[in-house]
């Protein structure tokens, strides 16, 4: 890959937080594309040429357009693999798709997360699930950004949501509308 003009690799810096899926912001597209960001994916995530030339793999690492909410810097080899198979990085008309984690409860449905921590998630999940809760009393959603900012919202007769990493922690009444505009702006930050 090129340097950058002072003596450094780019992509020594594209992977310089994550070893196996790495962004790198202040990309800037052509005209007509949102992307601003480029994102390489290391041959541990991609395994690319793994049935045509599996020799090749080990040393062939992958760079895309992308948005840097879709990618927080930590995420693990499992996350990575995950990350790169769903977001579509080889179609140039995608749009972003934010980094998200997330784990609910709900106590009308029955419905809650399999996982024991947030896992990833789709954005439109999250919306569905905050929506989903209402009425179920003791019901939650916990979920996540790229920042590693979480919020908890919950229903008790109301919506509530709580800052964890950003706040004093404590819930706060919420409408739903305001809730959903509130967790969008969170993702896309």
């Amino acid at each position: 890959m090129p340097e950058d003009g002072g003596g450094h690799r780019v992509e020594d810096e594209i992977f310089a937080r994550n070893a196996f899926i790495g962004a790198l912001e202040g990309f800037v597209a052509p005209e007509g594309t949102r992307f601003d960001a480029v994102v390489g994916v290391a041959p541990e995530a991609h395994r690319f040429y793994k049935n045509e030339k599996p020799e090749l793999t080990p040393h062939v690492r992958l760079a895309y357009p992308a948005y840097s909410c879709a990618f927080s810097g930590n995420e693990t080899l499992d996350e990575a693999i995950t990350r790169y198979r769903t977001l579509g990085l080889t179609d140039l008309r995608r749009g972003p798709s934010p980094f998200l984690k997330m784990r609910y409860a709900n106590t009308r449905t029955r419905g809650r997360s399999t996982n024991p921590g947030r896992g990833l998630a789709d954005p439109d999940r999250l919306l569905d699930e905050l929506r989903a809760i209402e009425g179920g009393t003791g019901s939650f959603v916990e979920f996540e950004n790229r920042h590693g900012d979480v919020w908890r919202a919950e229903t008790h007769g109301a919506y509530y949501i709580a800052e964890w990493n950003t706040g004093d922690g404590r819930p706060r009444e919420i409408g739903l509308d305001d809730l959903l505009d509130f967790a969008v702006a969170r993702l896309y930050a």
